[in-house]
């Protein structure tokens, strides 16, 4: 049983797990702390004197408790991670990655393929700024026509609105083809032809990049 401490004031108690494990009569096993970014310790429940540290040194390769103290065992304790751009997650920085095998088959419309974001993401910031307004002239450009009637008005392309039956609530539903969402029936024909034909009834919604 764990418990997420909830932070104060202090950055010390940023983070903080308290816990304990118990045996199938109830009785405490062992006691837990740590925190959720860095470790959970473990310890004999009453083999020490005073609370468990959250913070307390043990060496991942095995205890390093005294002899005549208690037994600390080193439950998990977080890898060291590369710096990232941006204060983004590992897991973060792979959510937009657009690797060279899967560029051809992405829809266009795929935030991925968006030039000023690409060009944010490398670290030029002066020319992701300048296809930023690039972008946003084009969108409104985009809206005017739509507005004057030179294009039709917007149509979501992959899902339809509708009513919940139970709930009554409004909820956008996918269009199918057969049981498959529209969306993945129409990325495995593109990729079938290995991205060399376009997807149907798709906007242009990008800038191109001239660089």
């Amino acid at each position: 049983m764990l418990t997420f401490k909830p932070r104060g004031w202090r950055s010390t108690n940023a983070f903080e797990i308290t816990g304990r494990v118990v045996d199938s009569s109830g009785r405490a096993r062992l006691d837990v702390a740590g925190r959720w970014n860095s470790q959970l310790v473990a310890r004999s429940t009453g083999s020490g004197a005073g609370e468990l540290l959250p913070d307390i040194n043990i060496d991942a390769n095995g205890p390093a408790s005294p002899s005549s103290g208690p037994v600390f065992t080193l439950l998990w304790r977080n890898t060291e991670k590369p710096q990232m751009p941006f204060n983004l997650s590992p897991f973060a920085i792979t959510l937009n990655d657009c690797p060279s095998d899967l560029r051809p088959i992405l829809c266009p419309t795929d935030c991925r393929l968006r030039p000023d974001q690409r060009a944010f993401e490398n670290g030029t910031y002066e020319r992701a700024n300048d296809l930023k307004s690039k972008q946003e002239d084009f969108q409104r450009a985009t809206r005017r026509k739509r507005e004057s009637g030179q294009l039709p008005p917007h149509e979501p392309r992959w899902f339809k609105k509708t009513i919940d039956e139970d709930t009554g609530e409004r909820v956008w539903m996918p269009h199918l083809v057969g049981k498959e969402p529209e969306y993945w029936a129409e990325r495995d024909r593109v990729a079938k032809k290995g991205g060399s034909e376009p997807w149907k009834g798709v906007d242009p919604i990008f800038i191109e990049d001239e660089a």
